[in-house]
């Protein structure tokens, strides 16, 4: 088993694509990332594990210093790669097997130690059942709900604290494409977007529903019925639900959501 490193979105793509779409639930997240960073030439590292001629393995850091994700694979997979990689990585993200085994090698290797954990699930749509009741209606954003969504899109990033975006930029390029939605009950009252779909998977991302608009069920309708849209267009859609919110786990499973795998993050010191 070796590890090769690349640094070329696209080399690193040709290399790991049958690899990544032979699951492309679990791998989705690394595949909608080897996408972005190839449109935005966002640059990084990206290691492939051969065993053979077989990739047995795959992990990212794209752009440089976001931290790595890894693809579900074998421990001594994860150590290898932890005892290969020479630069500073200051977090990780995996399946929690992967996370766990990538974590524990790589404090030994460096001398450091983990300064949080954080858990979350993901789901895949698997039986989309009818539980919406919120009054009001699905439709496609529009260019006249621009500068609600960029404000919904930062205070999502705040509440969530996730990986901060460009909030204008994302709204644009999802109207455009098709991907941002919203719950309409005499105006704007919540939204969800979708990833880009990637070996026909689509991942249901930045849904929100501002607080004073909470308590009435505009996400769960917002996610029902664009979930139906996806379906209808041939997607399988997925998701990631905070593990310490259940509330939101409880939403997505009544959708018809079902658990695929636990996903652990590891920041480093």
């Amino acid at each position: 088993m070796e590890i090769v490193e690349l640094h070329d979105a696209r080399a690193a793509r040709e290399r790991a694509a049958a690899f990544l779409t032979a699951n492309p639930v679990q791998h989705n997240l690394l595949l909608t990332i080897l996408e972005q960073s190839i449109e935005h030439a966002l640059g990084g590292t990206f290691w492939v594990v051969v065993e053979g001629p077989d990739v047995v393995g795959f992990a990212l850091e794209s752009p440089p210093g976001f931290g790595a994700v890894l693809a579900p694979m074998a421990a001594g997979a994860c150590h290898l790669l932890a005892e290969s990689i020479s630069t500073a990585v200051p977090h990780v993200v995996a399946e929690a097997g992967a996370a766990a085994a990538f974590a524990g090698r790589w404090t030994e290797c460096h001398s450091t130690s983990v300064t949080g954990i954080d858990g979350q699930r993901l789901y895949e749509l698997t039986d989309l059942q009818s539980v919406a009741s919120a009054p009001g209606s699905l439709r496609l954003a529009v260019p006249d709900d621009r500068s609600t969504l960029v404000e919904w899109v930062n205070a999502f990033v705040e509440d969530a604290g996730v990986v901060p975006v460009n909030a204008q930029q994302l709204v644009d390029a999802r109207t455009e494409r098709e991907q941002l939605w919203v719950w309409d009950d005499g105006g704007l009252v919540s939204m969800a977007s979708a990833s880009g779909a990637v070996a026909g998977v689509a991942r249901v991302q930045y849904v929100y529903t501002p607080r004073q608009r909470r308590g009435v069920g505009y996400a769960t309708a917002c996610v029902e019925h664009m979930s139906r849209v996806l379906s209808d267009r041939g997607l399988r859609c997925v998701l990631f639900t905070d593990l310490a919110n259940p509330t939101s786990n409880a939403i997505y499973r009544r959708i018809g959501y079902e658990a695929v795998a636990e996903i652990l993050g590891y920041d480093f010191a």
